[in-house]
């Protein structure tokens, strides 16, 4: 943030915030969504954050950039888990490949902004964030075009039969293995990159490519953990695979650079592969909050959980080394598998 001269701590209260506010307010915006219908939820998500976003370009001072950035995080926030409700619903009975393949989206831009802005900020600067506002257009002129087709699952759903009730235990279990999830992949996707330019003396392109990889292998893993799901169950696919990451998150940092790229991004394809199934299992535990289930999952699971473990693997590395971090954090899955196997099933309706 050389424009603004801020210092490290100001650099990191942008992120804060933009997490703070996306995180803190998904499962707000969940709650008023299953009480009635919000389909401009939707495209006015997509739009808001990606006008605040750009906005930053002209923001002039600090405050303004911190204020302007909360409100992007506030339109991401409204987003997710009415769009995550439409995807569960338009899956029918595969809902954990529905989701998939709506994170799939998510897990791509995640893997493609760092690399669009750092091919436009050498020519734009400051406003190399405008480029971004090309795909929102398109993605809210699109979701704005078919709103004819996604009324119908957006509104309230009239049900005939009973209901199963709210598994409360249950939901917060998930929270637990959620979160331990997040806290993997944050922490290696803060650390190794350290690893790699700091201890490795690798080139910054190097370091960013290694996030990258991990990001697009997650968006595979998602897509083959949803289909693992749908045949064997979510929870017993939560206790198989997530040990599996163990081994590659400790051999990310302890063998040669390449070799230990290519392990963090096959730990990126198992972790990442439960990202769509804990949402559907948050759904069958909240059967009658959907949106609610999905904004705990995703907005304080997946995003809002990450900075008591950064904090901690952050100590650790200090006090330590990041070798030794990342070898204590490689035992994260094995918990996170461990309490996966104590997930009780979904309640059954109740006449």
């Amino acid at each position: 943030m050389r424009e603004y001269r801020l210092s490290d701590l100001a650099a990191s209260m942008i992120l804060g915030s933009s997490l703070a506010a996306s995180s803190a307010t998904q499962p707000v915006f969940g709650a008023i969504a299953d009480r009635r219908p919000a389909p401009w939820l939707l495209w006015g998500g997509v739009l808001l954050g990606a006008i605040a976003t750009a906005a930053t370009a002209g923001a002039g001072s600090y405050p303004v950039l911190l204020g302007l950035i909360i409100v992007a995080g506030l339109g991401v926030a409204g987003y997710h888990p009415e769009a995550a409700r439409v995807a569960n619903r338009l899956a029918a009975e595969r809902p954990a490949s529905g989701l998939a393949w709506f994170m799939v989206g998510g897990n791509a831009g995640s893997a493609a902004g760092p690399l669009l802005a750092a091919l436009t900020i050498p020519f734009m600067g400051l406003n190399a964030v405008l480029v971004f506002l090309i795909p929102a257009a398109i993605a809210a002129g699109f979701l704005w075009v078919n709103r004819p087709r996604l009324q119908p699952v957006v509104g309230h759903e009239h049900h005939t039969g009973p209901r199963p009730p709210a598994h409360v235990p249950g939901t917060l279990l998930l929270l637990v293995v959620t979160t331990l999830r997040t806290w993997s992949m944050f922490v290696m996707m803060a650390l190794m990159p350290l690893v790699l330019t700091q201890e490795r003396h690798m080139s910054e392109r190097t370091g960013a490519l290694s996030v990258f990889g991990f990001a697009a292998a997650g968006a595979v893993g998602t897509v083959v953990g949803a289909r693992i799901s749908d045949r064997v169950g979510p929870r017993r696919m939560l206790t198989l695979t997530m040990p599996v990451a163990a081994p590659f998150v400790a051999a990310s940092v302890l063998l040669p650079t390449f070799a230990g790229i290519a392990a963090m991004a096959a730990a990126g394809f198992v972790i990442l592969g439960s990202f769509s199934v804990t949402v559907a299992l948050a759904q069958e535990y909240l059967p009658s909050r959907l949106a609610l289930a999905a904004g705990l999952m995703i907005g304080f699971g997946a995003i809002g959980s990450a900075p008591p473990g950064l904090a901690l693997f952050g100590w650790l590395a200090d006090e330590t080394s990041r070798q030794t971090a990342l070898v204590t954090l490689a035992a994260l899955p094995v918990i996170a598998g461990l309490l996966a196997s104590l997930l009780p099933p979904p309640r059954p309706a109740t006449a």
